[in-house]
């Protein structure tokens, strides 16, 4: 078994340390993407709960109309 580990660390220290540095920035992207899908399903799955139960409560509600406006002037 002593072989084996040897083995692990020899392939490990060929490895180009930009491999490392690629693999870790792709790692951090994709738990990036995977929590913001997540949070726009909790989102959209509150906002579909919300209006069964009260049915005056839709998506355009949560946003000020004048916050709207106020984007649409500063471009």
């Amino acid at each position: 078994m002593v072989g084996a580990s040897s083995s692990w660390s020899r392939a490990l220290v060929q490895i180009s340390p930009y491999t490392f540095f690629a693999i870790g920035i792709a790692i951090a992207i994709g738990v990036f993407v995977l929590g913001a899908a997540w949070g726009i399903y909790i989102t959209g799955s509150s906002l579909i709960g919300v209006s069964i139960k009260a049915p005056r409560i839709t998506s355009k509600n949560l946003i000020r109309p004048n916050a709207i406006d106020d984007l649409q002037k500063q471009y």
